[in-house]
């Protein structure tokens, strides 16, 4: 099976466009399956106030400041091949109107951020399905102004995670399940306080983030990765 389709069934989602056995239990083969020229598509609130989203492919929906409201879940979006796919953005610092692209059964992560003006902004990051049934599989996005090359290690001083990843991008690998505290950082600009990675499990898949929303002080937190429904 290919990596996206395990990736797909691991998320809790019909994979696209063969069948297959979820691990997780969270779907199977009889939910319905998604047209084979989707992609799925989910947003991350980089912002320090609230946004609205209003995408020309998925219902709108709101992203909060809070860590539990900036990440949504996969969505399907459908009929992606050769198209734009446009987003209407919305806060208090104004509007902006987000033109992306998506390969059909890709995931993607949009990152909604400011550009160097203050305006509104989304960056489109394809995320790698490097999926292992038996391991653990880690995303870190770098959605930090000003960040250039941040890092994640483990505390208080052991070996780097990740390191290099340029602001408005991500690396990802697959670890063993594990429990952990961690450390995000942006080199000499400074570093994000230490947080947990806790409850991992093999096959699961798991979002770091490290931002700085709206010049506010370095923050980092880990989310599960997970998908929405799908219906006809």
């Amino acid at each position: 099976m290919a990596a996206a389709q395990l990736l797909a069934a691991a998320l809790g989602l019909a994979v696209l466009p063969a069948q297959a056995q979820n691990t997780t239990g969270q779907a199977s083969v009889y939910d319905p399956q998604p047209p084979a020229d989707s992609a799925y598509v989910r947003f991350v609130n980089g912002l320090g106030e609230d946004v609205a989203l209003r995408p020309a492919f998925l219902p709108a929906r709101r992203l909060g400041t809070r860590t539990e409201e900036r990440v949504t879940a996969y969505a399907v979006a459908e009929r992606v091949a050769g198209r734009d796919l446009v987003v209407e953005a919305a806060g208090q610092g104004g509007t902006a109107r987000i033109v992306l692209r998506a390969a059909a059964g890709s995931f993607n992560t949009v990152l909604i951020h400011r550009t160097a003006d203050g305006a509104i902004t989304g960056t489109s990051v394809t995320d790698q399905a490097d999926f292992n049934r038996a391991r653990s599989r880690l995303g870190f996005y770098n959605l930090a102004k000003g960040c250039e090359a941040a890092a994640l290690q483990l505390m208080p001083a052991g070996p780097v995670v990740f390191d290099q990843v340029a602001f408005g991008t991500a690396k990802s690998r697959s670890v063993n399940p594990v429990t952990a505290e961690l450390k995000a950082s942006c080199g000499e600009t400074g570093a994000a306080p230490g947080f947990a990675l806790e409850g991992t499990e093999a096959g699961g898949m798991y979002s770091i983030w490290i931002m700085r929303p709206d010049g506010q002080a370095l923050t980092a937190f880990v989310t599960r990765d997970t998908t929405a429904p799908w219906r006809r």
